[in-house]
């Protein structure tokens, strides 16, 4: 049989060159597939590590598959990252539109206004940032608008699968249990203070609703 085969590849060589572009293509396709597969591959994502990668993300993908792109040469401020040019040896700011958060190679913190510690991971993501914003009110005679600085404390989520973030209400906690888990949101409806149950409630969900992590 591989005599046969030989004798007919050695007089037609048009089908030697149709079989080799055949294998070429198959061997590329299935490089692309491994490729593909792999960056999808559920078992990279963060929530399923079993060590986290120092370093900072640029974006949400890199934190959510636990691979920052910045591992070396930058300084963590307060509300701004700084790296060194690696031409000219200058230390220059992070753009904010490149700036999702840091991993201190235990603790994950996002940016939002500052840096927060990202305190629970799951499903919904969970921080809180505390701060001070400016409130405009109208006062005095004649009428002046004041700004007065206001303390705020700020509970937010983050939507695992999205990327999306959200500032928690009860309005939006009763839609996230409605959608997926109705028993949850019997026990939510009976609390007393329900926004001082927030936290709680994402880690009671996150531990119940686990399949649904894509």
């Amino acid at each position: 049989m591989a005599n046969f085969l030989g004798h007919i590849l050695h007089f037609n060589p048009a089908l030697i060159k149709i079989l080799s572009l055949g294998f070429l293509g198959f061997s590329v396709c299935a490089r692309g597939q491994s490729s593909s597969d792999s960056l999808g591959y559920a078992g990279n994502y963060i929530l399923n590590a079993t060590a986290y990668k120092k370093g900072v993300y640029k974006t949400f993908e890199e934190f959510k598959y636990n691979e920052p792109s910045i591992v070396e040469h930058y300084v963590v401020g307060k509300r701004t990252i700084w790296i060194t040019d690696k031409t000219t040896g200058r230390n220059k700011k992070l753009k904010s539109d490149e700036t999702w958060g840091y991993n201190d190679g235990s603790r994950v913190f996002v940016k939002r206004n500052k840096f927060n510690e990202l305190v629970e991971k799951g499903r919904y993501c969970y921080f809180k940032e505390r701060g001070t914003r400016l409130i405009y009110v109208i006062a005095g005679v004649p009428f002046m608008i004041v700004p007065i600085p206001t303390p705020y404390e700020d509970e937010l989520i983050i939507n695992f699968n999205t990327g999306n973030r959200y500032r928690l209400t009860k309005k939006l906690m009763r839609q996230i249990l409605e959608t997926d888990d109705p028993e949850l949101l019997e026990m939510f409806q009976q609390e007393r203070g329900k926004s001082k149950k927030f936290y709680d409630y994402i880690v009671k969900y996150n531990g119940r609703n686990t399949a649904k992590i894509k």
